[in-house]
């Protein structure tokens, strides 16, 4: 895109000249002056355009992305997962100023710990979301009153007890 962007450029500025030629071979009359102040208005229109794209056909340079967590291995190919996961779920690539404040949102609410970062990063993955967050998981409270290993025991009413004694009541030959 960057250099079809280019070529055209060129050939403006080539056409450009080629009017400006045409300018001094024109005898000086009033008339010509007033199209030749139309055509310089026109171009600098064309110039002034042609300057707006230039912002969005030249690409900003990536910055380096630095981590601390990018240190761990785990880590590095989960977030690789993670940037691929959001590429193909959600059609969005990180580029990498987002990705560089990503990670040092997931260093904040990581406490800087890969095995941590990992589990935010999977469990995001695991519900489809799009962005990664802190996740508290509570404790249930009658879980804690329960000793560890013991059986659940349910109390059956009374009606439905005893209601077939025989298992093999009922059945045929």
């Amino acid at each position: 895109m960057k250099q079809t962007w280019e070529a055209a450029e060129t050939s403006i500025m080539t056409f450009k000249q080629e009017l400006e030629e045409l300018h001094e071979l024109l005898p000086k009359s009033v008339k010509i002056h007033q199209k030749v102040a139309t055509l310089n208005k026109a171009w600098k229109k064309v110039q002034t355009s042609l300057n707006e794209m230039d912002k969005f056909i030249t690409p900003v340079k990536s910055v380096e992305v630095k981590s601390t967590l990018l240190n761990d291995l785990a880590f590095r190919e989960s977030w690789t997962l993670w940037k691929e996961y959001l590429n193909e779920q959600h059609g969005i690539f990180m580029r990498s100023r987002a990705e560089l404040v990503g990670l040092k949102r997931m260093m904040d609410i990581s406490g800087n710990d890969p095995k941590i970062a990992i589990s935010f990063l999977e469990y995001s993955m695991s519900r489809l979301e799009k962005a990664f967050y802190k996740v508290v998981e509570k404790e249930d409270k009658k879980s804690k009153s329960k000793l560890p290993n013991t059986p659940t025991v349910y109390k059956i009413p009374a009606k439905y007890k005893n209601q077939h004694a025989d298992p093999l009541e009922g059945l045929t030959n």
